[in-house]
């Protein structure tokens, strides 16, 4: 009997044992290269749950203030992936090697990340624009769209576009077809050739007329005539939150998703794809209204349009690299009727 009892809590020991998370990164260094002075530059470690119990990322912290962090939130679940975003503020010229902190329930101890490069004055030194992905001639910008989520009337949010000048004349950044509820600020007024400033861009919501997604595109001018074309084009979309919110205590779907960046790995291949979890953990029912991409090279699926209190449905993303077009950014809207968070914008990293 004792002998069938110890072997009976060995047993559960090794099945307890077996029965647990364990993580894996797609890299353990990060190394930027040369990065422009006063820009700052970003760093998306994947990581993948390997085990066969949910992974939870409690915390990610730095080595220091110039460096922040942001991650997957809810639970990883066995042989999903979620994302590690490091972004550095480059505020010191030189060499550098920032470390990040990741404590999960995977081991009391932490595991450690790294970013490397060098900060560097001018544009013409840098070697790595990450940061500035979106080609647009002699142009290179952080981004190709605005997004301003879940504004309340009155708010005045502002959202800025990194421009850096690879040209070797100077420039002078305009956006044209501007409409009357954005106001647009050019720090320099003239970008000097191999250097970099930014446009801060104004949501004027007083201004706006309906509540709910409001969508139009404005165009980069890169140069003196330049004329408006899908080459130029930056999205803006904006996201007013209706007047009357629900009083407190009523019955509200909360949306969270298993991630809002995707990295797929698609250096040397030309196709594909992944899973994006969406839960309510919120009360009442929560609806999906619109489900939007801003590419043909992206499509995405979902079964079923209503999700229960408490339930999880999977979105399958896929993509086409051959079918993207000019650097964009491939992304996908998420529109539902939850009250805080009515719209969620989900980026997608081909590397």
């Amino acid at each position: 009997m004792k002998r069938t009892i110890i072997f009976s809590l060995f047993l559960a020991w090794l099945i307890a044992l077996s029965a647990q998370p364990q993580m894996i990164f797609d890299k353990q260094v990060s190394s930027l290269g040369s990065i422009l002075w006063a820009n700052p530059a970003s760093s998306t470690f994947k990581v993948t749950n390997v085990g066969n119990e949910p992974l939870e990322i409690r915390d990610v912290k730095t080595s220091c203030a110039c460096t922040v962090a942001d991650w997957t939130k809810s639970p990883i679940q066995p042989g999903q992936s979620g994302t590690i975003m490091a972004v550095f503020d480059a505020k010191a010229l030189g060499h550098f090697y920032k470390e990040v902190e990741i404590y999960s329930n995977v081991a009391d101890e932490p595991v450690y990340l790294q970013m490397e490069g060098k900060v560097v004055a001018s544009g013409d030194e840098v070697t790595n624009t990450v940061g500035y992905e979106i080609e647009m001639g002699d142009v290179k910008l952080n981004k190709d769209a605005l997004f301003f989520s879940g504004v309340n009337r009155g708010e005045e949010p502002v959202e800025e576009l990194l421009i850096l000048n690879t040209s070797r004349a100077a420039f002078e950044p305009v956006l044209m077809h501007v409409p009357d509820y954005l106001e647009v600020t050019a720090i320099p007024k003239r970008i000097a050739a191999g250097r970099n400033g930014k446009l801060r861009i104004k949501l004027l919501s007083d201004k706006l007329h309906d509540t709910g997604l409001t969508q139009t595109s404005v165009y980069l001018s890169r140069f003196f005539g330049d004329k408006v074309s899908v080459d130029n084009e930056l999205n803006v979309m904006v996201m007013l939150a209706p007047e009357n919110k629900n009083v407190e205590g009523a019955a509200s779907p909360v949306m969270e998703l298993s991630s809002k960046e995707i990295s797929l790995g698609l250096k040397n291949k030309p196709k594909g794809k992944t899973t994006v979890l969406i839960k309510n953990t919120g009360r009442g029912v929560l609806n999906i209204d619109r489900l939007q991409v801003f590419s043909s090279a992206v499509s995405v699926n979902i079964p079923r349009k209503q999700v229960g209190p408490g339930e999880i449905i999977k979105m399958k993303i896929a993509i086409d690299k051959t079918k993207l077009t000019g650097g964009r950014q491939p992304r996908v809207l998420i529109v539902s009727n939850d009250p805080e968070r009515p719209a969620e914008m989900i980026t997608i990293k081909l590397d």
